[in-house]
């Protein structure tokens, strides 16, 4: 047949076998999606969301060579060449339709989040309405299963040529494997990278762990916390004592103290993104204390965090908060609460001072309950930091319908009188 060729083309072969790998790990990442533990879910999506614009573009240039470069001709029984051809076509349609329709979810969804393509390129939406969305997310969850029975059925039919020795499949073949005994082993390592690639999209994000949460949950932003910990077994099965009257109750006034804290305090954070809570914590921060209930005036309480240290349980999205958009860890390591007043509030207190943040100073007021028995004292708060106020979230994070705008910080340790 004139314009014909015995074998495929050399880059006709390259764009096959990469895009069937990619689409066998897509399948099962996607499979996977749903079943993540929160620390990986954010990560995972955008990464589904990478490689399947990454599918979509070689989907494309794949279509283009069938159609420009010429081809072997097709072989066998007219009514296994129509069906050869009607699979390989809806090969193309889901390639191409399933990152299309990913794109228009993630274009309509109510909340539109940012994709950065590979952590790198930024993915404008589609300017579609929100009517597209239910359609998109009906036919983008019908593509994985039509995707599984079509590969399938070409797995199959590559496998009926082999099998008769006909050696069509080495076509599609680099010229070095495509006669036998090479040909056979070609096939077999083929199909387990493709078994390979399924199982890695499978549990690629699934041996994370989940970010660690405090004992007790994290309250909402303008509410105080209940100071009592959590009963420890011993404590749950032994009759406590009754209290023994407070020192300042029956004696002179407390002075004011130096207070070190000690080791095993949280300081935590929690936001929503993408419908799902994520709860944060900064692993390293120091707290200068001079206080005492009966002394207010001369009370005072600094906080330093190191911002580098902060933890949500997912590498990449703690590099994001690390960076210039968010906490710029690079030009302002450092972020410090300094009370400038504290006084009585209810049952507890509330420490009004500034936070500096991101080279920026803002007041900012801390609830907290405070419990002190002799020269141990335990102590739990909260406050309400405005990020976009301290400039956190910059450019594509700064729409609060994407993360919000308050977001609770909260803290819980113990302290010792020096």
């Amino acid at each position: 047949m004139a314009g014909l060729r015995e074998r495929y083309s050399g880059i006709a072969i390259l764009l096959h076998w990469a895009l069937a790998l990619l689409l066998l790990f897509q399948l099962g990442l996607g499979w996977a999606l749903e079943d993540l533990p929160r620390s990986t879910m954010f990560v995972a999506f955008q990464f589904h969301k990478s490689v399947g614009i990454l599918i979509l573009v070689l989907s494309l240039a794949r279509l283009l060579v069938r159609i420009v470069v010429p081809r072997p001709p097709a072989e066998g029984a007219p009514a296994l060449r129509l069906l050869a051809s009607a699979v390989h076509w809806a090969l193309y349609g889901v390639m191409i339709l399933g990152p299309l329709s990913g794109w228009i979810i993630v274009s309509t969804a109510r909340v539109k989040l940012p994709t950065l393509l590979f952590g790198t390129v930024p993915l404008p939406h589609l300017p579609l309405g929100a009517a597209w969305n239910e359609p998109a997310e009906t036919i983008h969850g019908l593509i994985g299963w039509l995707l599984a029975g079509l590969f399938v059925l070409h797995v199959a039919g590559a496998l009926r040529h082999h099998l008769l020795r006909d050696d069509l499949i080495g076509r599609m073949m680099p010229a070095a494997l495509a006669r036998r005994p090479a040909l056979s082993i070609a096939v077999v390592v083929a199909l387990a990278a493709c078994v390979a690639a399924f199982l890695t999209g499978s549990w690629r994000y699934r041996g994370h762990a989940e970010v660690p949460t405090p004992s007790q949950p994290i309250p909402a932003p303008g509410s105080t916390p209940d100071l009592a910990p959590a009963p420890t077994p011993e404590a749950a099965s032994t009759p406590e004592p009754a209290p023994s009257p407070s020192p300042s109750a029956s004696t002179a006034a407390m002075p004011v103290r130096s207070w070190k804290v000690a080791p095993g305090g949280a300081l935590g954070f929690r936001t929503v993104y993408s419908g799902e809570a994520i709860n944060g914590r900064f692993t390293r921060w120091t707290a200068d204390i001079q206080f005492s209930p009966d002394d207010l005036a001369r009370s005072k309480i600094a906080i330093d965090v190191d911002l580098a240290s902060v933890s949500s349980g997912d590498g990449e999205r703690d590099d994001t908060l690390k960076g210039d958009d968010f906490f710029a860890v690079a030009a302002h390591p450092h972020a410090r609460f300094t009370a400038t007043r504290i006084r009585k509030q209810g049952s507890g207190y509330v420490a009004d001072g500034t936070l500096a943040l991101a080279g920026v100073t803002r007041p900012m007021p801390v609830a907290f309950k405070l419990t002190i028995d002799g020269g141990h004292a335990q102590a739990s708060g909260t406050a309400t930091v405005k990020r976009l106020a301290f400039g956190v979230g910059k450019g594509q994070w700064s729409d609060p319908a994407t993360i919000p705008d308050a977001v609770a910080v909260t803290f819980r340790f113990t302290a010792d009188a020096k």
